[in-house]
């Protein structure tokens, strides 16, 4: 292995450190713009170059020198005293240069040429020096003894020492970085690399070998240092990247904020017609919001507003009254209110709102208008309502009231004070003050009702007597209702107290009334069967009279008064019947209610059953399904079904089957579009439908009258009465019937019975 191997490899690696310590440093400026590391970078660039002349030297077979020893030491001298005497006065240099010069990229730019022309020439001087080194060792035999260890050889170390000691501390303080930092770290090896080479007394010996080593090291620790201040450079900035997009991401989320913020302003603006305006009080200029200008009768920004254009829209009658009120508040700096009309373009007058302040450090008013003609015209129909209804309390007798659980007194309207005898607000009512106004009889229950009311939280109604001022007893009826508080656990009452003295003197008289009609229909009822009754037994005798002539005297009697005996004793039939009919009604209205249970489908079988001659003689087809059961009266709902069913088998068409459909289903009250019926009762339905000559439904209310008949009696025979008989029947069972047809296509009829009566209306 040759002797100058490792001197060779750690020149090598030394010179590649340097230079790329250079090259960073370069691009070290051009991206921060920053000095600190530009004077090592140079120094040691051109350090590189020095030592790549000194590795050519190191590796010449020939080397031309008659010492290659002192050649070598000579130049490593040399080279070892540019770098310590650039650094020492370059950072000298540096230190001198105020911050303020440091500044703009221009003087920046100046101090790095001059540092780099400097170096430039300094290094060809140590190129020009170390071109004559065989001429400068032949002329100085000072030189001769190199290789032994003499003071002049320490004389890099004793500079090193110096900018180690005295400068680098200040520069550290002033160019605080990773690099300036690290530099410390290259002192140890920069002074053994010089102490080691001046120890050596041999090329190539252990000392000179150790001295190339340290070197490599001393330009290994300012690259590291570029490298670690480049690194915390790019954390710095990507620190400050990411600070700055947090930043513009707060702004970006302010001003869409803002922006929102400004959108809801706007709305908040339209939704309740309110805009805003700003007067420069020094330019007399005008700013408004959109919503002002709709309230103005124009369309967003479409101009800019002037004091002229202010002035026109407002109604003459009220621009007094603004001027003065702007006026005053610029005079004594305070708020302002005005409420007045306008007129938009259209014609149209509006009613504002105008209110704002005078800003005084600004010189501005600043103040919203905001459109209230709706809120004017509600105010002027309330009180329109409220005169109206203080009038119809007045006429009707009523009065209204509200007491709250948190407030003693008792709010009444003028109605009742004049129900109570009192002129309008003219004393004060609490709760407990209220019963001394009672009666003294209905004192006590009036005060049993409203406790339990108020225990059970429940409207109420009470009837009662009050005594006047004057001693006047009245009649009224309060009706309270309960309203619970939606905030708190309050509550209070709500009431309507009528007088009802008249109406009381009314219903007296009315009962006295009816009881003389019912007196007066029993009387009449009596005297219906009493004298349908004994209209019986003559009508018997003329019957068996004319029977015993058409008989006995028939040879005797001429055709002609045959036919007059017929008539009679047809008439005389059909008087029988309308007799019977009439004490079946009678007998339907006079029979007490006793109820029980009935099977509807057995009661239904029994009517089919007992007109079995008339279906087989008709060759009628009837159809049953009824299962349900109702409480009532068998024998009276038995002459309803079998009324009815033989009306269909009685009016059925020629040539055509009759056809009879009984059916039946349960249904609540609110499922019948029945006027008077319980909404929340149980019926059952009954439906009869048959396919006869049916009837024009014009007349479905008339035919459950009495008498009531639609086709003549050569026709159809009947009276009249089976229909309505059949309806005293279902309303004594607290039902409804009622029927639907269309001429020539069959008739249905609905009897709609409770399941139990009690619970009927």
């Amino acid at each position: 292995m040759n002797t100058n191997f490792y001197t060779s490899v750690w020149t090598t690696f030394g010179i590649a450190a340097a230079l790329f310590t250079g090259v960073l440093a370069m691009i070290d400026y051009n991206i921060r713009k920053e000095l600190t590391i530009t004077l090592f970078g140079i120094t040691l660039f051109i350090s590189a170059i020095l030592d790549v002349y000194y590795l050519l030297i190191l590796n010449e077979n020939a080397t031309g020198f008659s010492d290659t020893s002192g050649t070598l030491y000579f130049i490593w001298w040399i080279n070892r005293m540019f770098y310590s005497l650039t650094l020492l006065i370059g950072t000298f240099v540096y230190l001198r240069i105020k911050s303020k010069n440091l500044r703009s990229l221009e003087q920046k730019r100046k101090i790095l040429w001059r540092t780099a022309i400097f170096c430039f020439f300094a290094g060809i001087a140590c190129v020009l020096t170390i071109a004559n080194t065989d001429a400068i060792l032949r002329h100085k035999l000072v030189f001769d003894k190199v290789v032994q260890i003499d003071l002049f050889s320490f004389l890099p170390l004793i500079l090193l020492f110096v900018w180690a000691t005295f400068f680098l501390p200040k520069f550290m303080l002033r160019f605080h970085s990773i690099f300036s930092k690290l530099l410390i770290l290259s002192i140890a090896p920069l002074l053994l690399a010089q102490l080691f080479m001046a120890l050596s007394t041999n090329a190539f010996d252990t000392y000179f070998n150790a001295a190339h080593y340290l070197r490599f090291i001393s330009y290994l620790v300012p690259l590291t240092g570029i490298i670690l201040n480049y690194v915390e450079t790019v954390r710095n900035e990507q620190r400050i990247i990411a600070k700055l997009d947090v930043e513009v991401r707060e702004k970006q989320a302010l001003t869409a904020n803002l922006i929102e913020r400004e959108g809801l302003l706007a709305n908040a603006e339209k939704i309740s017609k309110l805009g805003s305006w700003e007067l420069d009080i020094k330019t007399n200029s005008y700013k408004w919001s959109d919503e002002l200008y709709r309230i103005y009768g124009f369309e967003g920004n479409s101009f800019q507003p002037t004091h002229a254009i202010a002035e026109r829209v407002i109604v003459p009658e009220y621009k007094q009254k603004l001027s003065k009120e702007l006026s005053n508040a610029v005079k004594n700096k305070t708020s302002f209110a005005a409420e007045y009309q306008i007129i938009q373009p259209n014609g149209e007058k509006r009613y504002v709102l105008n209110q704002g302040y005078f800003a005084g450090k600004e010189h501005k008013l600043v103040g919203t208008i905001q459109d209230i003609t709706e809120l004017k015209e509600a105010t002027l129909k309330l009180r329109k309502n409220e005169t109206l209804l203080r009038e119809g309390e007045a006429v009707s007798n009523n009065g209204s009231w509200e007491w709250h659980s948190k407030n003693e007194y008792m709010f009444w309207s003028d109605e009742m004070f004049n129900i109570h005898g009192y002129l309008p607000h003219s004393t004060v009512v609490t709760i407990n003050s209220y019963f001394g106004f009672v009666h003294q009889e209905d004192s006590a229950e009036l005060k049993k009702i409203f406790a339990e009311a108020r225990s059970s939280k429940t409207s109420f109604k009470a009837n009662y007597r009050i005594i006047r001022p004057n001693g006047e007893i009245r009649y009224v009826s309060t009706t309270a209702k309960f309203k619970e508080d939606e905030i708190g656990d309050g509550y209070s009452y709500l009431g309507n107290t009528q007088d009802v003295t008249q109406l009381k003197e009314t219903q007296r008289k009315l009962e006295e009334k009816i009881n003389e009609l019912n007196v007066s229909n029993k009387d009449l009822e009596q005297f219906a069967y009493v004298a349908s009754h004994d209209l019986q037994e003559p009508l018997r005798k003329i019957r068996a009279f004319g029977d015993r002539l058409k008989t006995r005297f028939t040879e005797h009697i001429n055709e002609e008064g045959q036919d007059y005996i017929e008539r009679m004793q047809n008439a005389a039939e059909r008087m029988q019947i309308l007799i019977d009919d009439l004490l079946a009604f009678s007998k339907v209205t006079r029979e007490a209610k006793e109820f029980h249970k009935i099977n509807l489908n057995e009661l239904l079988t029994k009517v089919l059953h007992d007109l079995d001659y008339t279906i087989e003689t008709t060759n009628a087809k009837v159809s049953l399904s009824v299962n349900e059961e109702v409480e009532g009266i068998a024998a009276q709902l038995a002459q309803v079904f079998q009324n009815i069913i033989s009306n269909s088998l009685k009016f059925i068409k020629p040539d055509t089957q009759p056809a009879i459909d009984i059916s039946s289903q349960t249904l609540l009250g609110s499922a019948i579009p029945i006027i008077g019926i319980s909404q929340n009762s149980t019926y059952c339905v009954v439906k009869i439908t048959d396919n006869g000559i049916g009837f024009d439904e014009s007349y479905a209310g008339k035919i459950f009258d009495l008498f009531q008949r639609l086709h003549a009696r050569t026709e159809y025979k009947g009276t009249g009465i089976g229909l309505a008989i059949c309806k005293k029947i279902v309303e004594n069972h607290s039902g409804f019937i009622f029927a639907k047809s269309k001429e020539g296509e069959g008739a249905s009829f609905f009897i709609v019975l409770p399941l139990k009566p009690n619970a009927a209306p």
